[in-house]
């Protein structure tokens, strides 16, 4: 598990027009890891399961003073393929904007933003995990069942003919 810990305050992050801007493996995302394990169900030596995941989180403050947090997320995974089985690149570029409100953990949920899907909003915190915030959207944003688009074949079966078990006891009836 990794030692990497990003707590921002959130409020004075987008006040002072701060940005901060890296690159993460994905060993620093514990339930990603996880999933991209669990998505490999034949060969897990087929699977490389390295990736960088890059971002940039800037903060502003809006003309009516609103705190917002812009985040973008770049990310190289690989998965398994749930048509073939084989490995896959997922890549995806994401991007996020967020209002930063004064709000409880039971109001978030109710607050409506303008009925907008501009904003997302993110609870004031004075130490806001931008690795979990970052991990969530990417969780969020991978397909359910991911499949090349192309050249990819299906999993083949073998089927044939079995014996039936049971056909030692037909010969014990009597008649």
């Amino acid at each position: 598990m990794s030692k990497n810990i990003l707590l921002i305050d959130n409020i004075a992050f987008s006040k002072k027009n701060e940005r901060i801007e890296g690159e993460l493996s994905l060993p620093d995302f514990p339930r990603l890891e996880e999933l991209m394990h669990s998505s490999n169900l034949t060969n897990p030596t087929k699977i490389n399961y390295t990736g960088l995941i890059s971002y940039v989180l800037q903060g502003k403050t809006d003309a009516v003073g609103q705190h917002i947090l812009q985040l973008t997320v770049a990310c190289s995974l690989t998965t398994a393929c749930q048509r073939c089985l084989n490995a896959m690149p997922l890549n995806l570029s994401l991007n996020f904007n967020y209002l930063i409100g004064e709000v409880s953990d039971t109001d978030v949920e109710a607050v409506d933003i303008d009925n907008s899907d501009d904003y997302d909003l993110q609870q004031a915190n004075k130490a806001m995990d931008l690795i979990a915030l970052i991990e969530d959207e990417i969780i969020m944003a991978m397909p359910i069942a991911p499949m090349h688009e192309e050249g990819c074949t299906e999993l083949t079966t073998q089927s044939g003919e079995k014996p039936n078990p049971f056909a030692v006891l037909k010969g014990l009836i009597k008649p």
